[in-house]
C-alpha cells in the first residue's frame, strides 16, 4: 500500500507539496489507490524526463501585461533571476522584460536586492497557497493530504522550474532571507504533523520539526531531479509512490507475499 507522512501545509492544514487545485474526487481517489509499480523498463522511461515541456511560462509571459506594474516587475525579476542568477541580472534587464521604463522601477522597489527578497517571499507565499488549496480538495486521510501536499509542490516546480534555483541562491545573497523561507514553511509543516499525531495518524514519538525538515529535504531533491533537471518535466506518480512508501515504513524490506515475485535487485550497483 502506498502511503506515508508527507508535508503538512504551512499555516494550518498538513501539507508540503500537493495536487493541483480543482482535482476531481475521482482523480484523487485514483491517485491515492494502491497501485503496483510499473515494470522496470517503464519506470526507467518515466524517470528520465520523458514528459512534455510545460507551456506555463509562455502563458505567464502573455498574461503579464494585464498585471499592475509592481507585479509585472516581480514576475520579470523571478524569471530573470532564475535564468541568469542574481549577480548577472540587472534592474535595466528586469524593466526591459517587464515592459516598464527603468526610472519607474524605483517607484516600487529601492534596489535589486529588495526586489530579489520580494521574489523569494512571493514564491514562498504562492507555494503555501497552492498547498493549502490542494489539501482542501484532498480526502480526509493523512495519506490523501500527504500526496496532495507533495503533488502541489512538484507541479508548481514543473511550472516554475527556476524557483528552487532562486531560493538556493538566496543562501549566498541574503542568508537571513534563505533561513526565513525554510523556517516559514517548516513551522506550518510542524503544525500539520502535530495535528496528525494527535489524530494518531503519525507516530507521536517523533519531533514534528524533525519530520518537517525531512519533508522539505525530500521534496526539494525529488523535485530538482524530475521537475527541474528534466526541463520542465513532471515528477511521475511512481516516484511519488516511492517517496510516500519510504516515509510510511522506512527502508526495511517488505514481507514477502506468497506467489508475488519481489523486485530483482541483484544487478543494482
Amino acid at each position: 500500500m502506498r502511503t506515508g507522512a508527507g508535508p503538512p501545509p504551512p499555516g494550518g492544514s498538513p501539507a508540503g507539496g500537493g495536487p493541483a487545485p480543482g482535482t476531481s474526487q475521482a482523480s484523487r481517489q485514483a491517485a491515492a489507490a494502491p497501485a503496483r509499480s510499473p515494470a522496470p523498463a517503464a519506470r526507467q522511461a518515466s524517470r528520465t524526463g520523458g514528459t512534455a515541456v510545460t507551456v506555463a511560462a509562455n502563458r505567464r509571459a502573455a498574461a503579464s501585461h494585464d498585471l499592475p506594474p509592481a507585479q509585472r516587475l516581480l514576475r520579470a525579476a523571478e524569471e530573470l533571476f532564475g535564468e541568469s542568477s542574481y549577480r548577472r541580472a540587472t534592474v535595466a534587464g528586469i524593466c526591459a522584460r517587464a515592459g516598464i521604463a527603468t526610472g519607474s522601477f524605483y517607484a516600487h522597489f529601492r534596489s535589486k536586492a529588495q526586489i530579489f527578497a520580494a521574489v523569494v517571499r512571493q514564491i514562498n507565499a504562492d507555494l503555501r497557497l497552492a498547498m493549502r488549496e490542494a489539501i482542501e480538495q484532498a480526502g480526509d486521510s493523512q495519506r490523501d493530504r500527504e500526496r496532495a501536499a507533495f503533488r502541489a509542490f512538484f507541479d508548481m516546480l514543473s511550472q516554475r522550474p527556476w524557483m528552487d534555483r532562486i531560493v538556493r541562491e538566496s543562501e549566498f545573497v541574503d542568508p537571513g532571507l534563505f533561513r526565513e523561507y525554510y523556517e516559514h514553511l517548516a513551522r506550518g509543516y510542524s503544525r500539520g504533523v502535530r495535528r496528525a499525531q494527535l489524530a494518531r495518524e503519525v507516530d507521536a514519538r517523533y519531533d514534528p520539526e524533525v519530520i518537517a525538515y525531512i519533508y522539505t529535504g525530500i521534496g526539494n531533491f525529488i523535485g530538482m531531479r524530475w521537475a527541474d533537471w528534466t526541463a520542465g518535466g513532471r515528477v511521475p506518480e511512481d516516484v511519488l509512490d516511492d517517496v510516500l512508501e519510504v516515509l510510511r515504513r522506512g527502508l526495511a524490506p517488505a514481507p514477502a507475499v506468497p506467489g508475488r515475485p519481489g523486485r530483482d535487485v541483484s544487478s543494482t550497483p
